[in-house]
């Protein structure tokens, strides 16, 4: 069994001392931010023995017809209902 050391703030607090307690979370503290009742934990992420966290491949399942023109097309709210915008499939 481990303890460890938790800080305790307020909200105000931590609005106050903001980059000295990123400084207390980046060499492992753990923060205790309490406001309204509520309890917001900040503590720094573990990296993985083999350095950084892989990042997942989502090629197999995400797919787009232009992904050139991706940010181009959507969903929009109508009197209809949902509606594609720009569909990459219209030519447009």
């Amino acid at each position: 069994m481990y303890t460890v050391h938790v800080k305790r703030v307020t909200a105000t607090e931590a609005r106050q001392n903001w980059f000295g307690l990123l400084d207390a979370i980046a060499g492992g503290e753990v923060v205790v931010i309490e406001r309204h009742g509520r309890r917001i934990v900040l503590r720094r992420e573990e990296q993985a023995e083999h350095g950084a966290a892989e990042v997942p491949d989502y090629s197999r399942i995400l797919r787009v017809r232009d992904l050139d023109r991706a940010d181009q097309w959507g969903w929009e709210w109508t009197a209809d209902g949902l509606v594609p915008r720009g569909d990459p499939g219209e030519g447009a």
